[in-house]
């Protein structure tokens, strides 16, 4: 891909808790299940969306009608990786496109309970879901990972029906970048993305400032409180060690700011202010070296002209991308069809207070999003 490695560190993959009292959203919710089987056809598939979205939640609902899914590691295009299947996959799976979930930065990587129980729900929906192995999950956003997707992609498309990209928090980010590699992009039938960034330049706005500036309209985000920090420490990881110290110093006011050279300064002020309209000029002209690592893994920046099918959900209380994320990539990208939640926190339901039924409205626009990544291709639904 040509792409220079970047380093940067991502925030854990947070899922959420499982929520009590959620027994009377998930009769509703079975019961427009069965409204799917009756109504006829046209709704069946809203039906498998939904069942698959409470078994992705590990809710514990049955899907007496759904296959068994096989877990087996393999590699694809030279990349390791886990791939979910029907047990005694018949054709189908192969005639529709393949699903590639990417996940965002998780300590157990491929073995997270989380990651398991998304890829063989979706696998349980007549699927063929593969895991890649990723540098993002040791909370690393390297450019080599672009390479494995597209690499994994590219290896996918030629037994199955195309390859649709599903990626979760900056696995989502990820996976937007990789749509638009040449090798890959007549392959891809659609990009699916959960709590994605669109520049890590607006998440950086966001953290500091906590402001995120959108075509002029200001969207406050309340970030976890160590997002400060963490991006702090990204930067300052960015840059070659002599001038990391004399940042250092400079921030800690042991040494005069105006000591050092223009694009550290640049780097300073940016970390020290906290003007939300300043953020990006700051980051224009800081060091070379970080400009290039958040243009290389942003997707509105590395990917502006990706032209292919994109939906997206996004948490209005998301913790650690913040929601202008998601009206950013909708200023980016015309095609995008948006989906917003408010019971959930990053990628599962948070702890806040909400009426029963609003639950229900978070999981029939999530059963919503799995459909239309079902109906990335021409076959009927299982």
């Amino acid at each position: 891909m040509g792409r220079e490695e970047a380093r940067l560190r991502a925030p854990h993959l947070r899922t959420g808790r499982r929520r009590r009292g959620c027994l009377l959203p998930l009769l509703v919710l079975a019961g427009l299940v069965a409204a799917g089987v009756v109504w006829g056809p046209a709704l069946v598939v809203r039906g498998v969306a939904t069942a698959t979205v409470l078994d992705g939640l590990d809710l514990g609902v049955p899907r007496p009608l759904a296959p068994q899914v096989a877990r087996r590691s393999t590699t694809v295009g030279g990349v390791e990786v886990d791939r979910y299947e029907p047990v005694g996959a018949t054709t189908r799976a192969a005639q529709r496109p393949a699903i590639v979930l990417v996940p965002g930065a998780t300590p157990d990587g491929r073995d997270d309970r989380r990651v398991i129980a998304i890829a063989t729900a979706v696998a349980r929906a007549d699927r063929s879901v593969v895991v890649p192995e990723l540098a993002v999950y040791s909370e690393d956003l390297l450019v080599g990972d672009l390479e494995r997707i597209v690499a994994v992609t590219a290896g996918l498309a030629g037994s199955n029906d195309g390859v649709v990209l599903a990626g979760l928090s900056f696995g989502g980010s990820l996976a937007l970048i990789a749509a638009d590699d040449p090798a890959v992009r007549d392959q891809v039938r659609l990009v699916a993305t959960f709590g994605a960034y669109a520049d890590l330049a607006g998440v950086v706005q966001a953290a500091i400032t906590g402001v995120s500036l959108v075509d002029g309209q200001r969207i406050p985000w309340q970030a976890d409180p160590r997002a400060q920090e963490v991006v702090r420490g990204q930067l300052l990881d960015l840059v070659d060690e002599q001038a990391r110290t004399a940042l250092e110093a400079a921030l800690d006011r042991e040494l005069d700011p105006d000591a050092l050279p223009e694009a550290l300064r640049s780097l300073h002020d940016l970390l020290v202010e906290g003007e939300p309209d300043r953020v990006m000029a700051r980051l224009e002209a800081a060091p070379e070296v970080v400009r290039d690592r958040i243009a290389a893994v942003s997707p509105v920046r590395a990917a502006p002209d990706l032209a292919v099918p994109l939906v997206a959900l996004h948490a209005l209380d998301d913790p650690v991308i913040p929601y202008g994320e998601l009206l950013r990539l909708q200023a980016t990208y015309p095609q995008l069809r948006a989906f917003t939640l408010r019971t959930f926190d990053h990628l599962g339901f948070g702890d806040g207070e909400h009426g029963w039924w609003v639950q229900v409205r978070d999981l029939i626009e999530t059963a919503r999003f799995v459909t239309v990544i079902l109906e990335a291709d021409a076959g009927a639904p299982s």
